[in-house]
């Protein structure tokens, strides 16, 4: 950037190279950039601008907040994705193997998720820390209401849930193992009125207004850059059809239906998922030499 340049000179004159490129390629006509300008005005007087972030809001802080975790087809590193408003800093520690705080009578199919907690260079991470949460079978997160989710309107009564209901900080093995039992997570939603004009756009680009299903995960280790992320699920529709933006492939895991539940002490059909999460070194964790 030269000095006589502002960053709002510079990124605009980008953003304005960028869109002149879409109308030329495609041929966009007047009428549709009118109605393109109509249609921000219905989302202006509905009151949803604040709310018309999450079309790019994620893209946003992978510049930002996750550019530690920039490229990861470079070195294999795991996918970074946004912490989301769900985060509660202070959740129980548990070592792995760890079964996350429940009800007793917690909805939803058993899930039992394990792994490896290792550096790009394939070093296994003793004492990893996750920090994992997500959302219960009756999309509901615990410890929080509508009101965390401001400006979206997420409805999300957790009256009666403990706070820190399927919540922890699981710690790895010697061996940067892992294991926790939870249960499959419910749909979260964006909280888009039916007859809004971003529901309306979500319709007509024949994408949905609900969140794939997923685990959310901070990952953190001595030596290691933290990474926040998220677990997928193969299978569930909503991975290449949501309003957010394309989920990364490898983020998308399989799980293993077993029928014979009682070895593992559940009284009913449970799943089993394999995710092994790969953090970079920081610079010093890079340098520094095996003791």
């Amino acid at each position: 950037m030269s000095g006589s340049e502002s960053r709002l000179q510079v990124v605009f004159t980008d953003l304005r190279r960028a869109v002149d490129d879409v109308i030329l390629k495609h041929q966009i006509t007047i009428e549709e950039l009118f109605a393109t300008i109509g249609w921000l005005q219905q989302v202006a007087d509905a009151g949803e601008l604040p709310s018309a972030s999450i079309l790019f809001y994620k893209t946003v802080l992978k510049g930002t907040a996750g550019a530690t975790y920039a490229h990861p087809e470079k070195d294999g590193a795991s996918h970074w994705e946004m912490e989301g408003p769900a985060h509660r800093p202070g959740a129980p520690v548990l070592h792995s193997p760890a079964v996350l705080p429940m009800r007793p009578d917690e909805p939803g199919e058993p899930l039992i998720v394990s792994g490896t907690v290792r550096t790009t260079t394939g070093d296994p991470l003793p004492g990893a820390a996750l920090e994992i949460w997500q959302i219960d079978a009756n999309n509901v997160y615990s410890g929080m209401d509508t009101s965390d989710f401001e400006p979206l309107n997420i409805p999300n009564d957790s009256t009666g849930i403990p706070a820190d209901n399927l919540r922890a900080r699981i710690i790895a093995d010697a061996d940067g193992r892992y294991e926790f039992r939870t249960v499959m997570p419910g749909t979260e939603t964006f909280g888009l009125a039916t007859d809004s004009p971003l529901a309306t756009l979500t319709r007509a680009l024949q994408l949905q207004g609900l969140r794939p299903l997923h685990i959310h995960a901070i990952v953190s280790a001595d030596g290691c850059l933290p990474l926040t992320t998220q677990i997928y699920f193969d299978g569930d529709p909503l991975v290449a059809s949501t309003i957010e933006g394309a989920i990364p492939a490898d983020a998308v895991k399989t799980t293993t239906r077993h029928d014979d539940h009682h070895a593992r002490g559940f009284d009913r059909p449970y799943r089993t998922l394999t995710y092994d999460f790969v953090l970079r070194p920081t610079a010093e964790g890079a340098t520094a030499t095996p003791q």
